[in-house]
């Protein structure tokens, strides 16, 4: 009778054991813009996605699921954190950051002894809007610093799969056996589509496919490095999308701005660990809000505390589904302009949209939502326009929305127009200054259009085409922030500094806190010789911000001007507190402590604009003559014969 109780034990022991169990390695795959009907695996013909296909055949593929907003920070945060986004807080890509203090996935799978790290594919996703939390390692790496003067050089924005796949390789390999999670986020469907050889080729007719194409092949490269070194069975890998994308239906292109099927249905495969579950599709819809906790379930987690979604395990082992929560979706996008947000409702076969004016799909004799059913069904409408109210009302977190809010700086909001995400630093209220309800976004999309390929253009340094088009659309609908801070930008980088102060004044008259305003107004008085007014007006912008560092730099400017050259000087040593490796600021920096008779002190800046510009021949001679300065023969007959070199015309001077 002992026997059957010891070997009972004695399991029960093997199994808590994890040198003998370890835990499975988790691997979330997230493609930018991915919609399931453009994989091979979801029926779809003209896509090669074999990667993806075996990914689907080995694992669970989700037919129809669905994500929480079309814009790649909500939906992000929302995978992350498992919760809708008037739970987290994040309603847009601008305005908004997830609240450090939030759980995150990352976050309670480093608290249970996994090494976590992340590779992120686009700067709309930087550590600075919040998805950093729990992670030992997140790679974004993009420049935050742009000069007032340039415009935004989109290759400092994103980098192509082929560059994240090699982080997310080199960190796995640093894991050294501990249970790791990595987030690798694949930018590349993203717009504009262009795709690099030979899907630029094989794909000519439709780069979007060939983006996807090249995607799969990067998601290749993890697979293959996981089963050369013998991980693969032990890794769950999770591959899903943000959001999907619009090609065209109901006039949208890309994504956002509605929310139709098109930019919110997403794929999900999930490849379990060897042996514990096996292949098949599941039919029933889910939500993106689903993941987190379906992941924490299957490595035997219980959900975070702040969850929302529903684990789907069951599901996944071919368990009969149970009843389909009601499924939420948003955008807030318009509201950036000043237009109503867009919430949704799918509900079993029908799809309710709470807009201005209602819509209401059939999806199943209606998949494409082309046939609006809302003002012969107002009894249908009304119930799921309350369900939706009720959703979103215990849904809701309080302080969500003051713990989210963030206002990024004019070069932050420039960056993200450049990748196609236009919008104000500020929120906007339900309904217009007159109370009245604000415009429905189905009326204002040519408007949109147009602000969107402004913003595209000068994130493209093409401001002489983007200045016209920024005119017209204020010009149609002249209550636009980020028209003006954009249009004003232009100016000044054109130099066109009257024009600059003039936009940024009509700004403030919309937002008369608004800083970007504050300080490019102060910016333009320097560029137009009002010493005075510039100095007083980046005093103020200082004064709401210590940390701007152009303020200080355009200080600097001013001191010098005015002809102070220790208040100059402080001015650039505060640029490269923050910017240490400022061109400007070192070449500044080294004239004005070499003007003093401070030769020791220049020449390290002396010898940082070498550094940064090693073939400026002007660099090398101003080296040379502090070196001079400084009675060493050899370094300045050095310096002198490298620009010499590199300028035949200082050879003489």
């Amino acid at each position: 009778m002992r026997t059957p109780r010891l070997e009972i034990a004695i399991f029960g022991m093997l199994a808590c054991a994890p040198h003998l169990f370890p835990a499975p390695n988790i691997v979330l795959i997230t493609i930018d813009t991915l919609r399931a009907d453009h994989l091979h695996c979801y029926g779809y013909g003209q896509a090669s996605t074999p990667n993806i296909d075996r990914l689907a055949a080995q694992g669970v593929r989700f037919d129809t699921v669905f994500a929480a907003a079309p814009l790649t920070l909500p939906a992000h945060c929302s995978i992350m954190t498992g919760a809708y986004p008037m739970s987290h807080g994040v309603r847009d890509n601008v305005g908004y950051r997830l609240d450090p203090a939030r759980e995150t996935l990352a976050l309670i799978l480093k608290r249970h002894g996994y090494k976590t790290g992340a590779v992120v594919g686009a700067y709309v996703l930087d550590r600075r809007f919040g998805l950093g939390t729990g992670f030992d390692s997140y790679y974004d790496h993009f420049d935050e610093q742009v000069d007032p003067r340039e415009t935004i050089n989109m290759a400092d924005l994103k980098r192509p799969g082929a560059q994240v796949m090699d982080h997310a390789i080199a960190w796995i390999k640093s894991a050294k056996g501990q249970p790791f999670f990595v987030w690798a986020h694949l930018y590349d469907p993203h717009d504009p589509y262009d795709p690099p050889a030979p899907f630029k080729q094989e794909y000519a007719g439709h780069p979007y496919d060939g983006e996807i194409a090249y995607a799969d092949q990067q998601v290749g490269r993890l697979i293959a490095f996981l089963n050369t070194t013998g991980q693969y069975g032990n890794t769950i890998i999770v591959l899903t999308a943000d959001h999907g994308e619009s090609l065209g239906e109901h006039r949208e292109l890309r994504h956002g701005y509605f929310i139709y099927d098109a930019t919110l249905r997403v794929p999900l495969i999930i490849k379990p660990a060897a042996g514990s579950i096996k292949p098949r599709v599941v039919t029933q819809a889910m939500r993106s809000i689903d993941i987190a906790p379906t992941i924490l379930k299957l490595v035997g987690l219980p959900p975070g505390k702040d969850n929302q979604g529903a684990e789907v395990v069951g599901l996944m082992s071919g368990k009969q589904p149970e009843a389909t929560p009601d499924i939420y979706s948003e955008s807030f996008y318009p509201a950036q302009f000043g237009w109503s947000t867009l919430r949704s409702l799918h509900v079993g076969n029908l799809k309710y949209i709470d807009a201005p004016r209602a819509e209401l799909y059939d999806l199943d004799q209606d998949p494409r939502e082309l046939n609006n059913r809302a003002l012969d069904r107002q009894a249908v409408v009304a119930e799921l326009k309350a369900r939706l109210v009720a959703l979103e009302a215990a849904a809701s977190a309080p302080d969500s929305a003051k713990k989210a809010a963030y206002v990024p700086s004019a070069e932050q909001l420039e960056k993200l127009a450049s990748l196609g995400y236009l919008g104000n630093a500020h929120a906007a209220a339900p309904a217009g200054p007159d109370g009245k309800p604000k415009p429905d976004p189905k009326d204002m999309i040519d408007v949109f259009y147009e602000m969107n390929r402004a913003g595209v253009e000068a994130g493209a340094n093409h401001c002489d085409q983007a200045i016209p088009d920024l005119a017209e659309v204020i010009h149609q609908s002249p209550n636009i922030e980020a028209a003006y801070l954009m249009l004003g930008r232009c100016y000044f980088i054109e130099e066109n500094f009257g024009e600059s102060m003039k936009t940024f004044h009509q700004l403030q008259s919309l937002d008369p806190d608004n800083q970007d305003a504050v300080f490019y107004i102060a910016a333009s008085e320097f560029g137009l010789g009002d010493l005075a007014a510039a100095e007083s007006g980046l005093k103020q912008a200082l004064a709401a911000n210590p940390k701007r560092t152009y303020a200080h730099k355009y200080l600097g400017f001013t001191y010098q001007a005015e002809n102070k050259p220790d208040l100059a000087i402080a001015e650039f040593e505060k640029v490269l507190e923050t910017s240490p490796n400022d061109l400007e600021a070192h070449g500044k920096l080294g004239f004005l402590l070499a003007s003093g008779g401070r030769y020791q002190d220049a020449l390290a800046h002396f010898q940082k604009v070498v550094a940064l510009t090693p073939s400026d021949p002007l660099a090398h001679y101003n080296l040379g003559l502090a070196y001079e300065k400084l009675g060493d023969k050899q370094k300045t007959a050095d310096e002198l014969a490298v620009a010499c070199r590199l300028n035949r015309e200082l050879c003489g001077k």
